[in-house]
């Protein structure tokens, strides 16, 4: 069973002696479970106010513990942090004798209240209640609590602070930091989570959320330690590695500075064609992974030209009933057995009088399917203006749909060949790397016969010696990932028992924003270390999000998301959104719109950020009478350019949507 977890559900915020807005200098907003706009004009602080939010709830830390880097081969394991002046940087200095800027933060977590003071130019908890009574411990910056050791860290408010936490969400800290900066919080970067697969730096979303809470917190610990260790020694052989091309490097200076003496060191000639094998190595591994990426996309193909085939099974069984039905209007002159000619050349392509292939015929037939294949006579007669209708948008979708079942089946041809051109190459690239290790033997043998010592060899030795502790780590690195793949397997019948949960409502989500069918598989494809859920949409997967326009990426990533939020509800939580009108045209603002509605049709709180502008998105969301709205209105309390002061239809805008709310 999935983990039963609660998020923290915001009350209120008060901002006091932040001079970022120097007309709300003790400003506070209740929320409402609705809408929470946030307006306001570029360089109002519309980024920093949500920021501020985050904040309150889980300090300056931007991701959980992870392995960081390694010094001396030793890990380090911590919390990344955004860095101290995060807040105080923005602050306007020409306001002076303030005292410390603070935000409060009030909010619950399963009905108990917390009331969170921080500071926004240390960056300190300076203090927090739960149900009214305060919590006791030093105060510290996160950053130096961080480097303390654990039997140490119970001394300080921030330790309380967690441990509070877990005991009402049933979440550790950690995984409060995890679901606030990468579920509940689309910032302006407009990050998604749906397809990132943990590169770049970035979280990999589905493989910690479906880990964590579909598992026991005990085993999601042993998995975490385990992929902490597989990174650890991946670590550590990359460091290998690049001992590895100092060498290589040190050995081309060598023999670079004795360019007269050919026979300089058996040694130097074994340590290029050492470097010579590994290119030789890299180029097989770069085949491989193009010959599983090219499988992978024939599967896809594959499962694509299967689920277009059922859809044409039933476009054809549509088509034939509408041709039976316009064929009792045909003149009775018309021979019996027409239909089944016609039948013959759409299928087979063969002329019914003589039996021969025809492609001209079958084009006839599809370019006007109402005219005498033989003479080209018009021979259907009807008035049913309805009934041609949709038989002629039933024949275009048919003619579409054959049409991509065949360039498909085109593309795949193409990508079989390119898989045979590769498997060519890597014979002979591998028959060359077996003449390298003859080439190698021979001169390791012509080394040990020498009568004089070699003087390099220490630097082959060396060589040999950092390959074999870089092969020893990629092995560590390799049990210990599969130690985790073997607890992620442990789960996955869980998650499979969910798939049709999770997908219905992922599709009630990303149907209101497209309007076409959508939906989630759980597939493992070629390229992936474990299943992932891969968004289906029109009848095609997804798999990378560059596959959509930039709109439709992020509404469907706002759908995962929600989706999420609605798996796992228990009481109310929010969702942060930062300007979601930016990327939209106006056909797809209602849409866009009706989204969040209906995401709002369990109470919660939704908090959006936006620009002052016309857009439509906005008025669908004030016009609804479904849920609450109240807004932050920045330009009452931020400070304004001069531009925006004279700018009478910004104004305009703002005071517009305000006496709307």
């Amino acid at each position: 069973m999935s983990r039963e977890i609660f998020l923290p559900e915001l009350l209120s915020i008060n901002i006091k002696n932040y001079s970022l807005y120097p007309n709300g200098l003790d400003y506070t907003y209740d929320f409402v479970k609705g809408v929470n706009l946030i307006l306001g004009g570029n360089g109002m602080g519309k980024t920093t106010f949500v920021n501020i939010i985050r904040f309150g709830l889980i300090g300056l830390y931007k991701r959980a513990k992870d392995l960081t880097r390694t010094y001396r081969d030793r890990a380090i394991v911590k919390r990344l942090l955004y860095p101290s002046s995060y807040f105080s940087s923005r602050k306007d200095d020409s306001l002076s004798n303030l005292n410390e800027a603070t935000v409060i933060l009030k909010f619950k977590i399963r009905d108990v209240l917390f009331e969170v003071n921080r500071s926004l130019d240390s960056g300190c908890l300076l203090n927090f209640s739960v149900n009214g009574v305060l919590d006791e411990g030093l105060v510290i910056e996160e950053s130096v609590y961080e480097d303390l050791h654990d039997n140490i860290k119970c001394n300080y408010l921030l330790y309380q602070y967690e441990t509070q936490i877990k005991k009402y969400s049933n979440l550790m800290f950690d995984d409060l930091i995890f679901f606030v900066n990468e579920i509940l919080f689309f910032g302006e970067n407009h990050n998604t989570v749906l397809w990132n697969k943990g590169i770049d730096g970035k979280t990999d979303v589905q493989n910690e959320l479906f880990n964590k809470y579909f598992n026991e917190p005990s085993l999601d610990l042993e998995r975490q330690e385990l992929l902490r260790q597989a990174k650890y020694y991946d670590s550590l052989s990359r460091h290998r590695s690049e001992d590895i091309r100092v060498i290589n490097r040190l050995a081309e200076k060598i023999r670079s500075s004795n360019t007269n003496d050919k026979d300089l060191s058996p040694s130097l000639d074994i340590v290029d064609l050492k470097n010579e094998i590994d290119k030789v190595k890299e180029k097989l591994e770069n085949i491989k992974l193009e010959q599983n990426g090219l499988n992978s996309e024939i599967s896809i193909l594959h499962g694509e030209i299967n689920r277009q085939s059922m859809q044409a099974s039933v476009i054809d069984e549509n088509k034939k009933r509408l041709e039976k039905k316009i064929n009792s209007l045909l003149w009775e002159t018309l021979h019996p057995q027409y239909d089944v000619f016609v039948k013959n050349i759409q299928i087979n392509h063969i002329c019914p009088m003589c039996n021969k292939k025809d492609s001209f015929l079958f084009n006839k037939i599809n370019d006007s399917s109402t005219n005498c294949f033989l003479c080209g006579s018009k021979i259907h007669q009807t008035e049913d203006s309805e009934v041609m209708s949709e038989y002629k948008q039933i024949s275009n979708e048919h003619r579409t749909i054959y049409q991509s079942i065949a360039n498909k089946q085109r593309k795949i041809k193409v990508l079989e060949e390119r898989l045979l051109q590769l498997d060519r190459a890597f014979q002979e690239i591998d028959l060359h790397r077996r003449s390298l290790l003859q080439q190698l033997r021979e001169l390791q043998y012509k080394r040990a016969s020498l009568t004089e010592p070699d003087k390099l060899q220490a630097m082959d030795d060396e060589r040999n010696r950092y390959e074999k502790e870089k092969i020893e780590f990629q092995k560590k690195s390799s049990e210990c990932a599969k130690k985790a793949q073997q607890l992620t397997i442990k789960i996955e019948e869980e998650i499979l028992a969910n798939v049709a949960a999770f997908s219905s409502i992922f599709s009630s989500y990303a149907e209101q924003f497209l309007g076409v069918p959508c939906s989630l598989e759980y597939h493992k494809y070629d390229s992936d270390t474990f299943n992932r859920f891969y968004p289906v949409i029109g009848g095609k997967v997804r798999r990378q999000d560059e596959s959509l326009s930039e709109s439709q990426r992020f509404f469907i990533d706002h759908a995962f998301r929600m989706s999420i939020l609605s798996f796992f509800y228990k009481t109310p939580s929010f969702y942060i959104v930062e300007t979601p009108d930016s990327s939209l045209d106006l056909s797809y603002e209602q849409n866009a719109a009706s989204v969040f509605l209906k995401f709002l049709e369990h109470p919660n709180i939704v908090i959006i950020t936006s620009n002052l502008n016309n857009s439509s998105f906005l008025n669908y969301l004030i016009e609804s009478d479904k849920v609450p709205f109240s807004m932050v209105g920045l330009p009452d309390i931020a400070k304004k350019s001069a531009i925006q002061k004279s700018n009478e239809n910004l104004l305009s805008i703002f005071n517009k949507i305000k006496s709307r709310i």
